[in-house]
């Protein structure tokens, strides 16, 4: 919850106004009003969920659109949905929401434990080698830090750190960004997995020749299709892709049912392949290279900073324990390692 309550000057810039800008008065109660109203699409669902009554939050909500002098919402029988610039006010309004809440934790925990929402995104491979385990520790270390965990496939991890919905975020290299920066983590073998009725690759485990992959039936979700594409354009295989599909569960069920198979990271399915449900193999010359991210015009606070110890120790942990599939990764962040050149040749 919000408890600032003051007021802040907002200048918004609206397309049908291109030669000139507002100065508004907005309060963060409004701003947080409007944003549940817009999210639930309606004034009463909104009421319940802010724990206000109607003509109260509706009237808020027209003293913001008076303020601004323009239509936020349009009002139907089904309920509301925001205009054009209520769709404007609502992505920009997320992010001042959150650093104003990040800005209270961070004056609050000052010289005590860190405390405030920590949000966290990551694939679904990263959930099964080791978020159980951070989101228990987190608990038990550091129990007024509240962690946001979304999973999910890289490009969306990317537009939640570029939207400012999360503050760190575990992806392939292959999605950087130029505004957001990195740190290594890992490199991760990529398998060939199937069942064991259509495993005709010899000896399970013994890593394989990407040329396997020739003209073989694939299911693959849209990123690793990407990547794959690049290696194919190398000269390496020939792709046959019988559909995309991001989402872990239908891979899963696709494979019993003999669709095909997959090219993923084994932590994907580590405990099919470990039973023996599934079988696999590595393939050679194909890895992913893991990272975490974090937009670069936002500074990192305590509770963000001590989630972020504790992935890295982790991935040290990992590095150990699962070393036939995970390697370290030594890799900086280009415009870090030129800062410390920059500065290393001027102590010289």
């Amino acid at each position: 919850m919000v408890t600032f309550s003051g007021i802040f000057k907002i200048d918004i810039y609206y397309a049908r106004h291109a030669y000139s800008a507002y100065h508004v008065d907005m309060d963060l109660i409004s701003l947080r009003f409007f944003i549940e109203t817009a999210r639930q699409r309606s004034i009463s669902k909104a009421a319940v969920s802010l724990g206000v009554v109607q003509p109260a939050l509706s009237r808020r909500i027209q003293l913001l659109e008076d303020s601004l002098g323009v239509r936020l919402l349009m009002r139907h029988r089904r309920g509301v949905e925001p205009t054009e610039a209520g769709h404007i006010l609502l992505a920009r309004g997320e992010l001042l929401l959150r650093t104003f809440q990040q800005v209270e934790a961070e004056l609050r925990s000052e010289g005590a434990e860190p405390l405030g929402q920590v949000g966290l995104g990551f694939p679904p491979s990263i959930a099964n080698l080791f978020m159980g385990r951070l989101l228990s520790q987190s608990l038990a270390r550091y129990p007024k830090i509240e962690l946001y965990l979304q999973e999910d496939y890289a490009l969306a991890v990317r537009d939640a750190l570029l939207a400012g919905k999360i503050d760190l975020g575990i992806m392939s290299f292959e999605a950087q960004h130029p505004e957001l920066a990195s740190q290594a983590l890992f490199e991760e073998s990529m398998w060939l997995v199937g069942t064991l009725e259509n495993w005709t690759f010899g000896d399970r485990n013994a890593s394989l020749r990407a040329s396997v992959l020739n003209d073989l039936p694939l299911i693959v979700g849209s990123f690793m299709h990407t990547l794959l594409k690049k290696h194919e354009i190398r000269g390496k295989f020939r792709l046959r892709v019988l559909t995309e599909a991001n989402s872990l569960t239908l891979c899963r069920e696709a494979l019993r049912a003999g669709a095909g198979f997959l090219v993923v990271p084994p932590s994907s399915f580590d405990r099919e392949l470990r039973s023996g449900e599934f079988v696999g193999a590595p393939l050679q010359g194909l890895a992913v290279t893991r990272g975490l991210f974090h937009h670069r015009d936002r500074p990192l606070g305590r509770a963000a900073l001590a989630i972020k110890a504790m992935i890295e120790e982790e991935v040290r942990q990992l590095c150990q324990s699962r070393s036939e599939i995970i390697r370290p990764l030594k890799r900086t962040d280009p415009s870090l390692a030129g800062r410390r050149r920059k500065s290393g040749s001027g102590a010289r």
